[in-house]
């Protein structure tokens, strides 16, 4: 989502929104991890054939793309967090 859609959400809807992308960030953890389960089951049992190392190959690739994705939505994440706090936040006392 661009900063363009997000910021014009109130903050019922930015909640809700940050929300759905903790869940999002969750599925992408448990991708990396199933990605780290497969790794290292295939290290120990050795590689053997060149389907291991495609195998291997394969898990590391979809481990690193998930991890990055996480990474760059935990950055907008901040954003959205930083925008919704800055509306929420008390008007300075005057005087």
């Amino acid at each position: 989502m661009r900063n363009q859609d997000w910021k014009g959400l109130d903050d019922e809807a930015l909640g809700r929104l940050l929300v759905e992308r903790w869940l999002y960030r969750g599925l992408l953890l448990g991708v990396i991890l199933l990605a780290a389960i497969i790794v290292t089951y295939r290290g120990s049992r050795g590689l053997e054939g060149a389907a291991d190392y495609l195998t291997l190959a394969v898990a590391v690739a979809v481990g690193l793309a998930a991890a990055a994705v996480a990474f760059a939505m935990r950055v907008q994440d901040l954003k959205i967090h930083r925008e919704l706090r800055g509306r929420n936040r008390p008007p300075p006392p005057e005087g």
